[in-house]
């Protein structure tokens, strides 16, 4: 009895620090931020100010459904990448080093494929940005995707994290979501967009 509960216990602990293998941020040719929370183009914004890279690019993410409904009523509902624009620009980056790409991506391997098509990336080095909790994904997808570019991962100083993480509800429910995409991912799943491909 004992020993299995050890050993879910050495797993549980071992789960934060298996999803956070995120590097320092680096001098690069262009930062990305992937897209689905807000502490991402804070802390891009930072490194932007900082020098690691000359340009910031976002993604355009999905909207759902119930979105474009509320927009149908004439509610001003602001989009992801709008706010994030918003922040980079209000935080010091100039607008016209800030750069959209895609459209309406649907997971981190479709902005993966997206980024792709969009900038030129053979010989580049791109510094990523994202969660702590996202960092190991991250870096799977977009390395296997984009063999020709140098990926490094950094996450956001601004996300609430610990290795505690099933002390703390949000992110006990990201740590089992992170787990659960990261097997999807590397049983062959992913979720892009029609005409994409792998």
């Amino acid at each position: 009895m004992c020993v299995p509960l050890l050993a879910c216990w050495a797993a549980a602990w071992g789960v934060g620090w298996w999803l956070d293998c995120s590097d320092a941020p680096v001098k690069s040719d262009l930062m990305v931020v992937l897209a689905g929370n807000y502490s991402r183009p804070l802390a891009a914004a930072d490194f932007y100010r900082e020098g690691y890279a000359p340009e910031v690019w976002l993604s355009v993410p999905y909207r759902s459904e119930a979105e474009e409904r509320v927009r149908a009523l004439g509610i001003a509902l602001p989009t992801e990448e709008s706010v994030d624009r918003d922040i980079l620009v209000k935080s010091g980056v100039p607008a016209d080093k800030i750069h959209l790409y895609g459209e309406r991506v649907l997971s981190t391997l479709n902005e993966a494929l997206a980024l792709d098509r969009a900038a030129e990336l053979k010989g580049k080095s791109i510094l990523l940005v994202t969660s702590r909790t996202h960092a190991r994904r991250a870096r799977w997808i977009f390395r296997r995707t984009l063999p020709h570019a140098r990926v490094r991962v950094a996450a956001s100083p601004y996300d609430r994290f610990t290795r505690r993480w099933w002390r703390d509800r949000h992110l006990a429910q990201e740590a089992v979501l992170e787990m659960t995409k990261a097997l999807f991912y590397l049983f062959g799943g992913g979720f892009i967009q029609a005409g994409d491909s792998r």
